[in-house]
């Protein structure tokens, strides 16, 4: 069975906010009964699964209509915005990879269950100022290495990654159908696109920048006309990001004077929901951390990158926004995650303030 043919039936118990009633919702639950067996991916997972599992931690004020039995919301968005902000030190590998395997269903999912969004652009950021030119210990000294321009978009902060591998080879290209510094994820191309972007490598810094690299992104002068995200959001678009980390951004890190992100929490928060102008209910803020005792199955970060490191500035990061939802990055596979993320990009669009 195709991921497509099997959307219909088994997103039903992830969405809290849709076209259909009640009585359609009900039907169709009946109908899905024999045709989940046996199915894998993200699309296994329902609500009821998720409430169990210590991986996941939504937003403690999300609403679900299900629960009041007040009817669905109808949406307010037709456009999204996705940044993905993807750790790329030396532990990251297989989270990269179980990350590019899940998001092109993810976006499949609300292509055929969002009916109101016309237009998705997803951007790929890392960590690292300098990604794939190794792995440093002065990650804020300038270029550390000869023959490349480090004043062009491959290695500024916050700019789109359109090679593979970071910018290991700065002639190769991802070749994105949009010819821009994002995709566009209707595109039959996407999954590929995607695949391409998101595996940066795990060649980074080992001090990771990743809410630094999130605000750049989605500064305007990023996405000013001739900038590197030129034109990427937009202010009639949901803004959604998702955090993917095995350890904290840590600005009190060697070395001197600072080694991660400047800044603290609230100040990420204020900057962020100023890039949307000062509308906090038009983001989704996801996030995939570590570590123990966060989640029952991450244990600390051990120098064979497993496990990962506790991550409370990110957590509370995430945690200020309205519409959220935090899993664990030590997880076997995203699936749940996933799962979760699509009841949180739909409870945005319905919150979504045009």
């Amino acid at each position: 069975m195709t991921t497509s043919s099997r959307l219909p039936t088994l997103l039903l118990a992830v969405l809290v906010a849709g076209a259909c009633s009640n009585e359609e919702m009900s039907k169709a639950d009946e109908g899905a009964t024999d045709d989940t067996g046996g199915n894998e991916g993200i699309f296994t997972v329902s609500n009821a699964d998720n409430e169990d599992d210590d991986s996941l931690d939504d937003s403690e004020g999300s609403s679900d209509s299900s629960s009041t039995g007040e009817p669905p919301q109808p949406f307010n968005c037709d456009k999204l915005d996705f940044v993905f902000v993807i750790d790329n030190s030396s532990s990251m590998a297989d989270e990269q990879q179980f990350l590019s395997d899940a998001v092109p269903g993810f976006i499949e999912a609300m292509n055929t269950e969002f009916p109101t969004i016309q237009s998705y652009r997803v951007g790929v950021v890392d960590s690292d100022s300098y990604p794939a030119l190794g792995a440093g210990d002065t990650p804020l000294e300038g270029c550390p290495a000869e023959g490349v321009d480090c004043a062009s978009c491959d290695y500024q902060l916050g700019a789109f990654l359109t090679k593979p591998n970071s910018a290991l080879d700065p002639a190769a290209s991802c070749a994105f159908t949009t010819q821009s510094a994002f995709m566009d994820g209707e595109s039959t191309a996407f999954a590929d696109e995607f695949t391409c972007a998101a595996l940066v490598g795990t060649q980074g810094n080992p001090i990771e920048q990743q809410a630094a690299a999130l605000l750049a992104a989605v500064d305007p002068a990023m996405n000013a006309e001739g900038a590197c995200n030129a034109g990427f959001v937009r202010d009639d678009a949901l803004l959604v990001f998702l955090l993917i980390t095995d350890e904290e951004d840590d600005h009190k890190d060697p070395p001197d004077p600072q080694g991660g992100s400047l800044g603290e929490p609230a100040e990420w928060y204020a900057s962020i929901v100023a890039a949307k102008n000062d509308k906090p209910s038009n983001i989704v803020a996801l996030g995939l951390i570590g570590g123990s005792p966060r989640f029952a199955d991450c244990t600390a970060l051990s120098a064979d990158g497993k496990g990962a490191e506790q991550s409370t500035r990110l957590d509370n990061f995430l945690g200020m926004f309205e519409t959220n939802a935090v899993g664990s990055v030590c997880t076997e596979g995203y699936d749940g995650f996933f799962s979760a993320a699509l009841e949180k990009v739909a409870e945005g669009c319905t919150n979504f303030i045009p």
